[in-house]
């Protein structure tokens, strides 16, 4: 893999994860639009002063006290899942005193097999993996996974858990 692909995938899965916490950030695409820029096909990725201050702004909001929260006992947690051409990603949030809080957040890239499967493969794929990144969090728990993968509402229909 040559060093221009490299970090081209290494940026789009940054903006991945990051993309989570939109909600979360103020102007998160004002801030994020140098870096989306260099993500568009057919443009030559030159890392700019201004992509490193999108990025250095974009990581020190994500790490703020008021994106990630502590855990508490009482809140219901939720699974937002999501998987790409070339990852997976998790982020874990639970409503405390009525508002949603980050509390962890995973990805990981796919191998070579998983990124040939075909899409409702890998949203399955991804809730696998966001479940055994936080099983601590939620075992013996009532929780909300979200995807918005439609091919997946017919798990909630079903009545009996899945065969393992």
């Amino acid at each position: 893999m040559t060093g221009h692909h490299a970090h081209l995938s290494e940026l789009r899965a940054f903006l991945g994860t990051a993309g989570y916490y939109r909600r979360f950030v103020h102007n998160f695409s004002m801030i994020a639009a140098p870096l989306f820029a260099l993500t568009k096909k057919g443009v030559h990725f030159k890392w700019t002063k201004e992509c490193q201050q999108a990025f250095d702004m974009l990581k020190l909001k994500l790490m703020s006290e008021s994106i990630l929260a502590l855990p508490n006992d009482e809140g219901l947690y939720q699974l937002d899942c999501d998987a790409s051409d070339t990852g997976l990603g998790a982020v874990l949030s639970q409503i405390q005193n009525g508002v949603e809080r980050v509390i962890a957040c995973a990805s990981r890239t796919l191998s070579k097999a998983e990124s040939s499967y075909e899409t409702t493969r890998k949203e399955l794929l991804s809730i696998f993996f966001e479940l055994k990144q936080f099983r601590q969090y939620l075992t013996g728990r009532h929780f909300v996974i979200r995807t918005d993968h439609a091919a997946l509402s017919w798990l909630r229909r079903t009545p009996e858990p899945m065969p393992s």
